[in-house]
């Protein structure tokens, strides 16, 4: 690294001699300033600042010792060294001005090899200075950067240096803190414990905060109490001791955890009364749903919910003269709200079955009946089913649904019928119309009713459970078994991953028979 150019204040009454000095300095590669007494040393000191003063003490106006004292006022903290040229070679004048504030003394007539000595050596010590002072203005960088206040004291307790933080935490101003004690910056009863505990921690080393972090409370400048967290630090240097003491305000922390246990206490009770209503809200649904005829031993039916209420609903119902109607409804979303969509269809498919209404009349009234109810952008995926008593055969509507499957005993899909209407709730069945399909079966088998729940339940691997899969499961179960077996393979299938829907199953016996059901 290149040598830094020094600037010189050459002080002196003569001119030869301060023309001299130019040229020894000249060839150390210094800069010159000259000054021929000593107010005008001081004052192009207070201008220029230099590196190095060589100062005359006899001089007329201002002598060589007042201007040192003078420098040396100006130069403050900052270290610039003064050197003495002068012919007085009495002690008592040498002594005199290096007591004064001088650094060293050279004598006149100069020696040229001696000044360059003198000035290579003095060169090394401002490297050194300047070094050393870069390393502390990096330091303070460093700790006047830190979020986290930094307090250093003595082992009387008294504070010999605050980062910003620690200022700004405490509202007091750097030179306010420095060379108070700490027990400023505490509270009773620690602010009037907190000398008798330094004094037993340095005589016998028990520890109370020193090496760990604790909570404790602290005092601002206007007399307010707040929270901290401090971690205290015992530095031993090899000419003194001194304490580190980490400090951070922790109020905005302790205020958010208030406001957060606040929060969670007002969720816990929303969550409570949430269940109480959706507990509330279950009943009055098991109450519509006729369990006793889901009980029918030509049923079988799941509903599973992805949350702790189903959107997705089954039912079955049996018209005087035996005749089987089953529905499988999806409202739109899941959950409560997705329940209640489609709550109201429940008495209407009731009263439907119990008058033994035509397939296309019950599709017709609770279309309506959901058109006029439901909110734009709502609407019931469903599947209705009306078998005749006694004889093998029946109507279907599928509207929104995956494809009604009809397999035989064996499991193999014989028929598929495929969703040819709207959902229920969309269009009026004046606009929509009302399309429903004949069925009949030669031999005995089952009617398969899903949700989209199902056939689009995907893996962690994001694919889909689909048709493929329930084909796969119905072929591979007795008839008696196909829903157990059904809701084991989608449980495999899904591997913990939670279900982004309900999935709801409805499988109806169709046998052969001359009774009056199926």
């Amino acid at each position: 690294m290149a040598e830094k150019i020094l600037r010189v204040l050459v002080t002196d009454d003569i001119a030869s001699n301060r023309t001299i000095v130019g040229a020894f300095l000249a060839h150390l590669d210094c800069v010159p300033l000259f000054a021929s007494d000593g107010i005008e040393a001081v004052d192009i000191f207070r201008r220029e600042f230099p590196d190095v003063v060589l100062m005359d003490l006899m001089m007329p106006r201002m002598d060589g010792f007042e201007a040192i004292r003078q420098i040396r006022a100006v130069a403050g903290d900052h270290w610039v060294p003064i050197i003495i040229l002068s012919a007085l070679s009495g002690e008592g004048d040498i002594v005199h001005g290096l007591d004064i504030g001088a650094d060293d003394y050279l004598a006149k007539p100069l020696s040229f090899p001696v000044f360059s000595a003198r000035f290579k050596a003095l060169r090394r010590l401002l490297d050194m200075q300047r070094r050393l002072s870069s390393s502390l203005e990096q330091v303070r960088a460093v700790a006047n950067g830190v979020i986290d206040g930094i307090i250093s004291a003595d082992v009387e307790g008294n504070i010999l240096s605050v980062n910003r933080a620690a200022s700004q935490i405490f509202g007091y101003t750097a030179s306010e803190m420095v060379g108070q004690n700490l027990r400023v910056l505490m509270p009773s009863p620690d602010r009037d414990a907190h000398d008798g505990y330094m004094r037993r921690y340095i005589e016998t080393g028990q520890k109370r905060i020193i090496g760990q972090i604790r909570e404790m409370e602290a005092v601002r400048k206007d007399g307010s109490v707040f929270p901290i967290e401090l971690g205290v630090s015992d530095l031993q240097l090899p000419n003194r001791r001194m304490f580190i003491g980490v400090i951070r305000d922790v109020s905005e922390t302790r205020r958010i955890q208030r406001q957060l246990a606040d929060d969670a206490a007002r969720l816990q009770r929303y969550h409570d009364e949430s269940e109480r209503e959706q507990e509330l809200a279950m009943n009055i649904m098991e109450r519509q749903i006729r369990s006793d005829w889901l009980h029918d031993k030509a049923v079988q039916y799941a509903v599973m919910p992805a949350r702790n209420f189903s959107g997705d609903v089954v039912a079955v119902a049996r018209a005087p003269d035996g005749a089987l109607y089953a529905m499988l409804a999806d409202a739109t979303g899941h959950g409560l709200a997705a329940a209640v969509s489609v709550l109201p269809a429940l008495g209407a498919f009731y009263r439907g079955a119990a008058r033994n209404v035509s397939l296309e009349v019950l599709v017709t009234d609770l279309n309506d009946m959901l058109c006029g109810l439901l909110p734009p952008g709502h609407f019931v995926a469903s599947a209705l089913v009306r078998l005749d008593a006694g004889k093998p055969s029946g109507r279907l509507w599928v509207g929104g649904v995956p494809d009604i499957l009809f397999v035989d005993d064996a499991g193999q899909i014989v028929q598929s019928f495929t969703s040819r209407q709207l959902p229920l709730g969309i269009l009026p069945s004046a606009e929509a119309g009302v399309y429903c399909e004949d069925f009949q079966w030669s031999g005995a088998g089952q009617l398969v009713l899903c949700s989209d729940g199902l056939t689009e339940a995907e893996n962690g691997a994001r694919v889909p459970f689909g048709r493929v899969g329930l084909a796969k499961v119905l072929a591979a179960s007795p008839r008696a078994e196909r829903l157990r077996n059904l809701r084991q393979a989608l449980t495999r299938h899904l591997a913990g991953q939670p279900a982004t829907d309900d999935v709801s199953v409805l499988i109806l016996d169709c046998e052969l028979t001359s009774s009056g059901q199926t």
